[in-house]
């Protein structure tokens, strides 16, 4: 259904839930899973440190998820970015990069109003002019998906073969 799959996981809980989504479509599709963690960075005196204080820790768990992905024998990829800028955006051009077909990220926390004043990845991703043609058979797929995700299709890549 899909060829490419990207994953935004944060290294949290609700990565988690994302990435078995991620996987489960990927098994059904035989698709490529690329997993993306951005590294929000902040410039102070002396250098640049990550937002987060235990980066380390987050990075470590989405290395867990990929190398479950691949023990599930999935053909995975991982991408770390790292960024002074809002989250969204650095995830869309992974997407380009990558030339994923759907991109699965974390709805957020709050509502769309909110979501877009504490700018939650789900809310801030661009969207597609235009969903794939079989959007109706990819929603029945993920009925059973977490209201906490939110999963975004972009414009869809013809398969060679």
């Amino acid at each position: 259904m899909f060829t490419t799959i990207l994953v935004a996981s944060d290294g949290s809980d609700d990565a988690d839930r994302l990435v078995a989504v991620a996987r489960r479509l990927a098994r059904d599709g035989h698709s490529k899973v690329v997993v993306a963690h951005v590294n929000k960075l902040i410039a102070a005196r002396g250098g640049h440190y990550p937002v987060c204080a235990n980066e380390d820790l987050l990075q470590l768990k989405v290395r867990h998820q990929v190398a479950d992905l691949e023990a599930a024998g999935l053909d995975v990829e991982l991408k770390l970015r790292s960024t002074f800028g809002e989250t969204a955006p650095a995830l869309a051009e992974v997407a380009k990069d990558c030339s994923a077909d759907l991109i699965v990220t974390g709805g957020g926390r709050h509502g769309r109003f909110a979501g877009r004043a504490f700018a939650s990845v789900g809310q801030c991703m661009p969207r597609p002019a235009s969903p794939p043609a079989r959007c109706s058979s990819f929603r029945r797929q993920i009925e059973s998906v977490s209201s906490s995700s939110a999963v975004m299709m972009t414009k869809r890549t013809p398969a060679s073969g």
